[in-house]
């Protein structure tokens, strides 16, 4: 997705100010978004330190026990969030950006993830081709070494982007449907488990690093429900989890 510069009072980085959950609603039907371009100052190679900054249950439809009684809630269990797969747990990562293009190199990033989310090699494979098709990423794991997930594959349905020239401030956002295939409780029959969410960044550059280089941000995933859930008509585009992760990076 092409760098917007701040836009209309609808604009990413103005729902993202409100702090209004609700605000946060999800994207679907899109025609298909293009890969994300990141600014100048956000290219490189970043160890990107990650502190969990807490959750919320935003619905005011849904009763909070029926919603952590239902596991499937993208978050809820290790690995149903690729990038996080273990949300609350505090990790350094590393993110590449191409200096060049701006676009990331999503197959690095995502297996550093995953693998400092759970804390040991999982991934095995990652297949993706930004210019043939930027919104369709799989990721294989080795073989019996994570419960939760043999293949992973993730679907972009929409991206949005945004400039704030006149604070610094750089925010973006991908909707992601998580399709998690593992092993199921009857045998030679597959586990399969479909996710809803989304990610919002927001980046600036650190001012009290000491030559001003370091990255400051914060990320929030928006939790949805999906259709085929039972109580999906309760809250059809609203997110019934959101997490925070306080980011902070340093040039690698």
């Amino acid at each position: 997705a092409a760098i917007t510069t701040q836009g209309s009072s609808n604009g990413l980085a103005a729902r993202l100010a409100e702090r209004d959950p609700s605000r946060l609603s999800n994207s679907i039907f899109n025609i298909p978004p293009a890969a994300q371009t990141y600014p100048e100052f956000l290219r490189g190679t970043w160890n990107v330190q990650t502190t969990f900054g807490g959750f919320l249950f935003p619905s005011k439809r849904i009763p909070r026990d029926k919603i952590v009684s239902n596991a499937i809630i993208p978050g809820f269990q290790k690995c149903s969030i690729a990038a996080f797969s273990d949300v609350g747990k505090d990790v350094t990562y590393q993110m590449s950006i191409d200096p060049r293009t701006g676009l990331e190199d999503r197959g690095s990033t995502l297996r550093s993830q995953i693998d400092t989310n759970l804390g040991y090699k999982a991934v095995k494979d990652i297949a993706y081709n930004a210019k043939a098709n930027p919104n369709r990423l799989s990721i294989d794991f080795v073989d019996y070494r994570t419960r939760n997930a043999e293949r992973i594959e993730l679907f972009c349905n929409a991206r949005e982007s945004e400039m704030v020239e006149s604070t610094g401030v750089f925010v973006c956002s991908e909707h992601i449907r998580q399709v998690t295939f593992g092993t199921g409780t009857e045998v030679g029959v597959p586990r399969q488990v479909v996710g809803n969410y989304a990610h919002f960044w927001t980046w600036r550059r650190d001012p009290d690093s000491p030559d001003g280089g370091d990255l400051k941000g914060n990320l929030l995933t928006a939790a949805y429900l999906d259709p085929q859930d039972a109580m999906f008509f309760d809250e059809p585009s609203k997110p019934v989890a959101v997490y925070s992760h306080i980011l902070k990076a340093q040039r690698a």
